[in-house]
Parts: C-alpha cells; sequence; structure tokens
C-alpha cells in the first residue's frame, strides 16, 4: 500500500507541526467514538474538536438574521457543492445565500483565535468538495474519511510507529475526548434537513416556511420551487442523499439508512456525558467573525 503525494506531505506536517483536527459530526458513520479521538491524537495531532460548536453558534446567527429580515428569503450556504451550483447554474439566486459560513470555516476561524499562534488546522469529514472549500478559506488541510483510514492501513501496513513523545494511557480521561467540545443536538447537524430542525424559530417562521431537502435527483425542481414560492424562507438542502453521510468519499458501504442511524445513537450516547456540557460556553466565540462573505467562493 502507498500514500499519495498530498498525504504523504501532511503525514509529515503532523510529524513537525502543532496539528488541530476539525472532525466533521458525521464521523460515526466510519469511525468508533471514543476510540477516533485516541487514534488521531496517535497520528501527532495535538488537539481534536468537533464542528457541533461552531454549528451552534452558525445556527444562532441563522435566527438571528431570519428574525431581523421577516421579508427575506434565504439558502442555507453549507454545502460547497450547493453553493457552486447555484452560482453556476442559477446565479439569480446567489443573494439569496445566507451570509454565514459553512461549521468547517467557522470552527476553523475559532481555533486560529482561540489557540495559541501557530497550530494548523486539518479538517477530516467525508466530502471531496470541502477541501477545495478549505483551501478558499485558507484551511491548512484537508482529508476525506477514506484518506484517513487509508493513513491508518499504511501505518499499520508499514508497522509505523505512534507519536514518540505521546504517551499512552487509557485511564487519563482527556486522551479520550475532544478538546472544546459542545455537547448539542448539533451533532446531527450532517443529516439531511436537520439545520433547519435544530433551528429554534418559534415567534420568527413556522415549518411551512422552511424548505428541507436533499439528494441530487430533484436540486432543480427543489430551487424551481423555492424561487416561484415566496412563502419559503430558509431553504435548507445538501446535495448528498440523507446529508452529508451520503457523500461517496466515506468509507461505508452500508445504506443511507444505517449511516444516518449512526449519527443519531452517537448524539443519544452523548447526552450521559455530563461533563461535556460544561465545556464550549457561547462567551469563547466573542468577536469571531462568522460571514462568508469576506472570503466567499468566487462566482
Amino acid at each position: 500500500m502507498w500514500l499519495t503525494p498530498e498525504l504523504e506531505n501532511i503525514c509529515k506536517a503532523l510529524d513537525t507541526e502543532k496539528v488541530v483536527a476539525l472532525l466533521a459530526p458525521s464521523f460515526p458513520v466510519d469511525f468508533k467514538f471514543p476510540e477516533i479521538i485516541l487514534q488521531l491524537r496517535q497520528l501527532w495531532i495535538d488537539k481534536v474538536v468537533e464542528l457541533t460548536y461552531a454549528a451552534k453558534l452558525i445556527n444562532m446567527e441563522y435566527e438571528k438574521i431570519l428574525k431581523e429580515n421577516p421579508d427575506k428569503q434565504y439558502i442555507c450556504a453549507n454545502c460547497p457543492t450547493i453553493v457552486t451550483m447555484i452560482q453556476a447554474k442559477y446565479p439569480e439566486l446567489k443573494d439569496k445565500l445566507i451570509n454565514v459560513a459553512s461549521p468547517m470555516v467557522v470552527m476553523h476561524r475559532y481555533i486560529k483565535k482561540e489557540y495559541e499562534p501557530g497550530y494548523k488546522t486539518l479538517f477530516i469529514g467525508p466530502c471531496v468538495a470541502k477541501k477545495m472549500e478549505a483551501k478558499l478559506y485558507g484551511i491548512d488541510y484537508a482529508i476525506t474519511f477514506q484518506e484517513l483510514q487509508a493513513i491508518f492501513d499504511y501505518n499499520k501496513e508499514n508497522n509505523i510507529p505512534h507519536k514518540q513523545h505521546f504517551e499512552i494511557d487509557v485511564t487519563e480521561a482527556g486522551d479520550w475526548d475532544f478538546d472544546k467540545v459542545y455537547n448539542d443536538y448539533t451533532k446531527i447537524y450532517p443529516l439531511g434537513g436537520w439545520v433547519a430542525e435544530t433551528m429554534h424559530l418559534k415567534g420568527i417562521a413556522t415549518k411551512d416556511q422552511l424548505l428541507a431537502v436533499d439528494g441530487p435527483a430533484n436540486v432543480d425542481e427543489w430551487f424551481h420551487k423555492f424561487k416561484e414560492n415566496s412563502n419559503i424562507r430558509f431553504l435548507d438542502i445538501l446535495m448528498c442523499n440523507g446529508g452529508c453521510v451520503g457523500w461517496p468519499w466515506i468509507v461505508s458501504k452500508d445504506a443511507i439508512e444505517a449511516r444516518v442511524q449512526r449519527v443519531k445513537d452517537y448524539k443519544e450516547y452523548c447526552k450521559k456525558d455530563k461533563i461535556w456540557a460544561k465545556l464550549g460556553k457561547f462567551e469563547y466565540s466573542e468577536g469571531l467573525d462568522i460571514t462568508r462573505t469576506s472570503e466567499a467562493i468566487p462566482a
């Protein structure tokens, strides 16, 4: 087995630089929790954070924007494939893209603000399009779940040792936990329709003013419906079937339903951990730029 030049360079960076892994919340589809945290720390990764904290900040901003602009329509801009499609095929909808960055981008900015200078960010997720978005927004490195598994397999096959200065202590809880985690229902953010579902919109928008769809088959139909129905205030749309769990660069070959259930099971499992609720407080993000226009994907 061999690694691509890109993965070789990332592995070298992990050996020489301080790196924070930004783990997409769809990870339970391919990796077990909490074992994945320890596995990442063994790869010379210094800190591991989940994107759910950023997702919560994004939801709060969505709620604020919808409340302050009751007569406007918005399209969720979390999916880079959808953003690119709108800019290429539906330019008349560009001004409908909500001016809020994706969880990956927001968490990257948070890390650069919160941690001492010198830390690099490594996004790990199911989506190749996210790798392109990462380059546009200055994220240092980005790999898919398949590429992460390739690194694990390569190291095992070639007897590559774990991080030399990382002494594994299975009794040390911190080795198994996220850094700056936020235990909330935004852990199901990557599932189709759950951005809209996790927003607190009582008194702001009704259910019939939200349109939540996923999958490539009817994207054009949904865009037309959105344009023709001014009552729809927020379009929650993801390109892949089932949401981010449906992307082809996931390792799992299981049915979409099984992948979705793994993410839901992870959310329920995390409810039992009381410690997590104390981490990731909102005041940590004061002054954080979460807009997308400052580094927007060009048309």
